[in-house]
């Protein structure tokens, strides 16, 4: 299900991430993808959002949440794990450029400054952790 509209934690996610009101963000929470800009959603980031609702389910979303806005490693893991699943729904051909393109698209969108990771990721260390988990 998708909401047009803001998380419940949207406050407490904000205090963490400077970038989460930038148009295009979305949010897993609950069983819900929250589109706060009501743009469309395409299939990848639908598997990418996912990813993030069934890691909730099992650890509950709440507690979710709180760990990925205090813990860095936990955070990168979690959005490791959903750029592996949005790669995946994008590759639909064996033309290896087009993965090597995609690939480094997918690198820049995990080390993206809106995951205020402390210290920052590099590319190069994403694309390595993407390489492992495909």
């Amino acid at each position: 299900m998708i909401i047009i509209g803001r998380p419940p934690n949207f406050e407490q996610i904000a205090k963490y991430f400077p970038k989460a009101a930038e148009v295009g963000t979305l949010f897993a929470f609950d069983g819900a993808i929250y589109n706060p800009s009501g743009g469309d959603v395409p299939p990848a980031l639908v598997a990418h959002e996912e990813v993030h609702l069934r890691r909730q389910k099992d650890a509950g979303p709440i507690q979710w949440w709180e760990r990925y806005l205090v813990d860095g490693e936990f955070r990168y893991n979690e959005e490791l794990l959903a750029h592996v699943a949005e790669f995946k729904a994008q590759r639909a051909t064996s033309d290896r450029n087009f993965g090597a393109r995609l690939l480094m698209h997918t690198a820049l969108r995990l080390v993206a400054p809106l995951y205020n990771y402390r210290p920052p990721r590099t590319v190069q260390e994403a694309m390595r952790d993407l390489k492992k988990g495909l």
